[in-house]
């Protein structure tokens, strides 16, 4: 599969679809059967997962080891889930809870991530990545963490 690159800003409209980029789209493959596997992530946002990488993160979730603690990640992470086949028009369904969760009012960003997507209220977004102001801490700190970048 290729790898989901980029920033596209769109609006989520009264029903809860937003468009995934036509670009994002012929990425998918067959196995996806034209679905992502949307969920809740990390500092407010949400996954969306092509259906078949979904299944492969999926498989990690079922082999932790048991623990309260995984019991409880799973279930606040599984709870959230929800199957979005792409309409005709290349939009899926956000639920209710989805929106909420995500802090969803009107503008939609969306970020490709690799092999899956971030869906992130606009204002948000900016607001978590300072509209670039810290990227030099960020990639300094990184940097310095041993991970080769550039």
């Amino acid at each position: 599969m290729s790898r989901f690159r980029g920033r596209y800003d769109y609006s989520i409209d009264q029903k809860g679809r937003i468009n995934i980029p036509s670009k994002f789209r012929k990425l998918l493959s067959p196995e996806a059967e034209e679905t992502f596997v949307i969920c809740r992530a990390p500092d407010g946002c949400l996954w969306a997962y092509p259906k078949d990488e979904w299944e492969k993160f999926e498989d990690s979730l079922i082999a932790m080891p048991m623990s309260r603690a995984a019991n409880k990640f799973q279930r606040e992470m599984q709870n959230t889930l929800s199957d979005s086949v792409l309409d005709k028009q290349g939009r899926v369904t956000l639920t209710p809870l989805q929106v909420r969760i995500a802090g969803i009012n009107k503008d939609v960003s969306i970020i490709g991530r690799g092999r899956y997507l971030e869906i992130w209220d606009t204002k948000r977004f900016e607001d978590y990545t300072g509209n670039g102001e810290d990227f030099d801490e960020v990639y300094y700190k990184t940097a310095r963490s041993g991970i080769r970048l550039g």
